[in-house]
């Protein structure tokens, strides 16, 4: 067995892997879209959203580590948010676009990530102009689709890519600080 002494520094942000899931997910449905294949589409949605969500967590934590010592990873989502924003003095409105996106993303992330089981009995007859109108009207889908629409999950990939421009723009740092980056030298010991 060998020994190697390793020397340098390296820096890993999970944003950057989030981000290309969100991408990929992104992608798969413009693919699909493009093709007239839906099959699984509902999926890529999902996987779009949350992606968007954890990135941009990731990304608010990136800059709370940078710009706010101490830093805690663990602390309530929108408190960490707005400090973040306090000090890169970035002025935002949870009910406005980009923001609300943001914000829809996390509602979501966190419908999935508690899910709770619904279950209820009916015996009832309905009166309704179609079958579809009932349907609506006892909302027989899951929560979380109603917040999985196509223009819902494009607005929030280019709101979140918007807001993270933003800060990287209001901290003054270079795009390079956020990528991986790995500088370390391996020397064989003896």
């Amino acid at each position: 067995m060998a020994t190697f002494h390793l020397q340098g520094h390296r820096r890993l942000y999970i944003h950057n892997t989030l981000d290309q899931g969100a991408f990929n997910a992104k992608s798969a449905i413009e693919k699909k879209l493009l093709e007239g294949n839906r099959d699984g589409i509902g999926f890529d949605y999902m996987s779009c959203g949350l992606m968007l969500a954890f990135t941009f967590e990731a990304q608010v934590n990136f800059f709370g580590n940078r710009i706010l010592k101490p830093w805690n990873h663990y602390q309530r989502w929108k408190g960490k948010v707005e400090r973040v924003f306090e000090v890169l003095s970035i002025e935002f409105d949870w009910s406005k676009r980009p923001f609300v996106s943001l914000w829809k993303m996390k509602t979501f992330r966190d419908t999935i990530a508690h899910g709770k089981a619904f279950e209820q009995d009916l015996n009832e007859d309905v009166e309704g102009a179609s079958i579809d109108e009932v349907r609506k009207a006892f909302k027989l889908k899951q929560a979380w689709e109603s917040m999985m629409t196509h223009d819902e999950i494009m607005q929030a990939y280019d709101d979140t890519n918007e807001i993270w421009k933003l800060m990287i723009e209001k901290s003054g740092i270079e795009i390079t600080e956020t990528i991986d980056q790995v500088d370390i030298v391996f020397t064989p010991k003896g």
